[in-house]
């Protein structure tokens, strides 16, 4: 399967070129190409089991089993949102938002990041007291703070 998606921007951002991804006898991705340009939204679309969280492992580097010729052309600065928040209980939303984050300006980089999700205000809140939804904006800002490409 192959596709193109095409834009203004010259060379794609992501790159995919003839991805295989197996386990065991089953085969998930058989030959995945991909492009895709700086400031496109891309949406995997499929049902379940048919690769779509394998081809997102692949491209944020978390799976090493990747073969074939399949070739990855990803950006150095990247950060992957879970499907689930995966939120640390024990520690306050700014806390999780600057998580690993060890730059000076971290405390105010995660605020910036909460307020871009619509949650100024709620840094000094615990993981069990914000909605789903809030939660989820807690882990986007979580990516977004790293300034990922």
């Amino acid at each position: 399967m192959a596709s193109h998606l095409g834009g203004l921007s010259g060379a794609p951002v992501v790159r995919v070129e003839s991805l295989v991804r197996r386990f065991g006898p089953r085969t998930i991705l058989d030959g995945l190409s991909l492009d895709i340009d700086k400031g496109e939204f891309v949406a995997l679309l499929g049902r379940s089991g048919s690769g779509k969280s394998t081809l997102l492992r692949a491209l944020a580097d978390l799976d090493d089993k990747v073969s074939g010729s399949g070739r990855l052309k990803t950006p150095d600065k990247k950060s992957v949102v879970f499907q689930d928040a995966r939120l640390l209980p024990w520690k306050r939303v700014l806390e999780n938002v600057v998580l690993g984050l060890d730059l000076p300006d971290a405390a105010e980089r995660g605020r910036v990041a909460l307020e871009e999700v619509g949650l100024s205000g709620r840094e000094n809140a615990w993981p069990v007291e914000l909605s789903g939804g809030e939660q989820q904006r807690v882990a986007l800002a979580r990516s977004l703070v790293r300034d990922p490409e």
